[in-house]
């Protein structure tokens, strides 16, 4: 997928997240404001951009948009299911407790390099508690 195909889903995402959090008619600098109150400093300009596809938010500004329009980082960041917050997640997600939900959440705002860690990490223990389950002593 290349980037303009990104700006305009992200656009499409924060677009349907404006409407649903009864936003979509405030103006871009009211948005501005909104989204100060929540820890984001950006222009305008720049809320045109998101709103127009032009540009995507940074990652790390994402869980103060989110926060703002009441869903989840990872659905404003990536898509899915829309979640709204006070929602059961349990409802939205598979079964699992908090803990698996958060660990899930996370990794989607990690960077490629960072998921890669994790993943071998998760790997390594999974190897490591397979072998317990089998009898198996663990590995040094």
């Amino acid at each position: 997928m290349d980037i303009a195909h990104r700006r305009q889903r992200f656009a499409g995402r924060f677009n349907k997240a404006l409407e649903a959090s009864g936003r979509s008619a405030l103006s871009d600098g009211d948005l501005l404001k909104l989204f100060g109150r929540h820890g984001i400093a950006v222009t305008t300009q720049t809320v045109s951009n998101w709103r127009n596809g032009k540009h995507m938010p940074r990652l790390e500004q994402i869980e103060g948009l989110a926060e703002a329009l009441g869903i989840e980082a990872a659905e404003l960041a990536f898509g899915g299911r829309q979640v709204r917050l006070g929602e059961k997640m349990s409802e939205a997600w598979h079964p699992g407790n908090a803990e698996e939900r958060t660990l899930v959440e996370g990794l989607a705002l990690l960077d490629q390099d960072e998921k890669a860690l994790v993943h071998q990490l998760v790997r390594v223990l999974g190897q490591r508690h397979a072998g317990k389950r089998r009898g198996r002593p663990k590995r040094a």
